[in-house]
């Protein structure tokens, strides 16, 4: 097997051959070639990893130095040179140097093979590392930017902007970031967004929804468990913690973790050490991104969340603005979700969306961004022709399914007198308001109020409540 790919531009042929006999000997591949015309044309057919360049070539058109000059400025593959020849001006030793030649051996009474030998083993070895190292570079660059595909961070409103700007400056100095906003807001790609700014882009990043989980769970994902102290449990378990380590980890929901887990967290935060469950101390460096659609009144309440920890995060909370206080963006994101499904579901009309805007403001658009989404696919699957009247009938549907199941005053609740019946009525009105709030999913809606899906599929039954259009499970 060659071990490399050696070639010579040496004028003085029975030197070439002496140097190509001893390289042959020890597996390289080599290619002689006597002045610049020839070298440059077997240059790039031989590929080769190391030259052997000598200044003076008698009958060349060029000379060493100013073939070493051309590979310099005109070539963009990744040679290394070792430039062999007998004494020098220092003039011609400083452009030697310059001109980025691996090294310069002095043909004379000192010249060693197998010191030529290592110099071109070791100019190898820096060249694959190099090409390594610009693989990783463009891996790296092609990583970030399907990211961007997967979770674009659209919008021009000066809302978003800024949210983006305080992302930006939080993942550039390595600190910890809380989104807060309503449903829908796009906390995970303003997640995402941090990830690619920040320098531990391309380490581990998972994602954990506290209201998943119960306690007992919570603390064996996050910070892991030793085998058998959980039941039905033969093998230690890595928590999220240490598996991100140098990484990220993004908590969402997280105003629903107990008191407990809080103070861990906080731990794991202030001393970077995790305690796994029924096992030992672990020191750890995860970034951590908190996520909640809790409002600032609910994060500073000590009965909710600890104060200890709210103010160790209080200056790293970026809130995500609702969709109706973007108004710029509402196109541009419709304009994103539509192109996105019509590739989908084959339906590429031509839409003139800017007459519609004052018509899509005047929707409130509860679930936010989730919601918009939604309503474009809605419309994709089930239209075959997308106009600007198609998207306005379903506007019209939309507002009416709203107004049938708005909020109603408490005052109706209180003039029952029956305890029960009164809280049968506020629990009805309470599961249409939250399954309007998720578009009728029921299993995000379950999982958001903190119950069953199969419980809420139960109730849903119980009250006969139906949704305008068939919810998704």
């Amino acid at each position: 097997m060659t071990k490399g790919r050696v070639l010579i531009l040496e004028d003085d042929i029975v030197l070439a051959d002496q140097i190509a006999l001893v390289l042959k000997r020890y597996f390289y591949e080599v290619l002689i070639t006597a002045n610049s015309d020839i070298f440059f044309e077997e240059l790039r057919v031989f590929n080769p990893d190391v030259i052997l360049l000598d200044v003076y070539l008698v009958g060349s058109k060029l000379n060493g130095i100013q073939v070493l000059k051309q590979l310099k400025e005109k070539m963009d593959l990744n040679y290394k040179v070792i430039v062999i020849s007998g004494e020098v001006t220092s003039a011609q030793a400083k452009d030697i140097r310059t001109l980025g030649a691996y090294h310069f051996i002095e043909m004379g009474s000192n010249f060693s093979t197998n010191q030529l030998l290592l110099h071109i083993d070791n100019a190898i070895t820096l060249k694959h590392q190099e090409e390594e190292h610009i693989g990783l570079q463009i891996e790296y660059i092609n990583l970030k930017k399907q990211f961007t595909r997967s979770f674009p961070f659209i919008g021009e409103s000066p809302a978003i902007k800024k949210v983006r700007e305080q992302i930006h400056k939080l993942a550039e100095v390595d600190e910890d970031l809380f989104l807060i906003g309503e449903t829908g807001t796009g906390k995970e790609v303003a997640a995402n967004y941090y990830y690619i700014s920040s320098s531990r882009f391309g380490k581990p990043f998972h994602t954990l929804n506290c209201s998943a989980l119960t306690e007992t769970l919570i603390e064996s994902e996050l910070f892991g468990h030793a085998k058998g102290v959980l039941p039905n449990v033969e093998r230690n378990k890595t928590g999220f913690f240490e598996e991100c380590s140098d990484g990220l980890l993004f908590l969402d929901e997280v105003t629903n973790l107990s008191m407990v887990s809080q103070s861990k967290i906080l731990r794991a935060i202030e001393n970077k050490e995790i305690q796994v469950v029924g096992g030992p101390m672990k020191k750890v460096n995860t970034r951590l991104i908190f996520a909640s659609n809790a409002k600032m009144n609910v994060l500073s309440n000590p009965d909710k969340f600890r104060r200890d920890l709210f103010f160790r995060i209080e200056g790293n909370i970026v809130e995500l603005p609702p969709l109706r206080e973007r108004e710029e963006d509402i196109l541009l994101l419709m304009s994103f979700f539509l192109t996105s499904f019509s590739h989908k579901y084959n339906i590429n009309d031509q839409l003139d969306l800017t007459t519609l805007k004052d018509d899509l403001l005047s929707y409130s658009w509860p679930g936010n961004i989730r919601e918009l989404r939604n309503f474009c696919k809605f419309i994709m699957i089930n239209e075959k022709s997308i106009t600007n009247a198609t998207i306005l009938k379903h506007l019209e549907q939309r507002k009416s399914e709203a107004g049938n199941h708005q909020e109603v005053d408490n005052s109706r609740y209180l003039q029952i007198r029956n305890l029960k019946s009164s809280m049968v009525e506020y629990e009805k009105d309470y599961l249409i308001h939250q399954l309007q709030r998720h578009e009728w999913h029921v299993t995000n809606t379950a999982k958001n109020i903190g119950i069953e899906r199969t419980t809420l599929y139960k109730k849903i039954k119980q009250f006969g409540i139906h949704a305008p259009r068939e919810e998704k499970g």
